[in-house]
């Protein structure tokens, strides 16, 4: 039976050749190049989290869709600390995006599993038309 859940965990999770950023380098990528940073804080044991990695997140920067942002993943267990400053709330997976307008970062964030349509529009509401028109397409 063990055998059978971490089987179907792999298949979740999947495999992917790009290392994503580590915090600390995408918000100081994101504020050098002035895009916004979007986080997904999830663990590796949340399978709503792996789902929405694999089937949202890379499937979007694949195609281009998070070109004009800054991705990265926050694992709640790793980085505790971090992930508790980051989120609202206990539920995972979390998305979050700040966008630095006037000087000051602004936050809007997404709890739970979200589609590729949800995460559009979370970030056509953090970025305005410059993230809008790329994602929007």
């Amino acid at each position: 039976m063990v055998e059978l859940a971490m089987s179907i965990l792999f298949a979740i999770a999947g495999t992917t050749d790009e290392k994503p950023l580590k915090y600390e380098a995408a918000f100081k990528k994101a504020d050098k190049e002035k895009k916004p940073l979007v986080i997904l804080v999830g663990a590796e044991w949340c399978v709503s989290c792996l789902i929405m990695k694999r089937e949202t997140m890379q499937p979007m920067q694949k195609d281009g869709q998070l070109d004009k942002v800054v991705v990265t993943y926050v694992d709640k267990d790793q980085n505790p600390e971090l992930a508790e400053k980051l989120m609202k709330g206990p539920t995972l997976p979390q998305v979050i995006v700040f966008n630095k307008k006037d000087g000051k970062w602004k936050r809007v964030s997404l709890t739970g599993m979200q589609s590729k349509k949800r995460m559009k529009e979370l970030l056509a509401r953090a970025g305005g038309k410059d993230i809008s028109e790329q994602v929007l397409r």
